[in-house]
């Protein structure tokens, strides 16, 4: 009687590989809005800490600019991760429609899915489609440029 391992019945998983983007700039646009949104905000909080344990009129001053300027970068960065649409599902995963989630998609606990994309985007220059589970490469050239040179 001989002992052998048995197949294991489950097929080997698969490992998708990121897509490419066919146009990143809207991805690209939207992440420098919102990274520049992120700034003001801790802009403003540094300053109105400041103004609470100092109570100087020139860090009053630079907070109540700060939160003018963060309405308009938040207002501007919403519509342009509005505009950022995914190529596969024509979903907007930079910004929470009320849809479920994709079962692959993931988020940073206190953050929702769009925040989580554009901070996967700010640090590693890719990210996964809430709505469809794809990953997406923002340095990976489209197929149909690959080879033209």
């Amino acid at each position: 009687m001989s002992i052998r391992p048995q197949a294991s019945a489950q097929p080997p998983a698969r490992v998708s590989r990121a897509r490419s983007l066919p146009h990143r700039w809207p991805f690209v646009r939207a992440v420098l809005f919102s990274a520049l949104h992120y700034l003001v905000l801790v802009a403003t909080g540094t300053a109105g800490i400041i103004f609470v344990l100092r109570a100087e009129e020139s860090a009053f001053r630079l907070a109540l600019a700060g939160l003018g300027f963060s309405v308009l970068t938040w207002f501007i960065a919403w519509f342009k991760r509005r505009g950022a649409w995914c190529p596969l599902c024509k979903g907007t995963p930079l910004v929470e429609s009320g849809a479920r989630p994709h079962s692959r998609a993931r988020r940073l606990f206190p953050l929702n899915h769009g925040v989580t994309a554009t901070l996967s985007i700010l640090a590693t220059l890719s990210f996964r489609c809430m709505y469809c589970g794809s990953d997406f490469d923002l340095l990976k050239t489209p197929s149909h440029l690959r080879n033209k040179r």
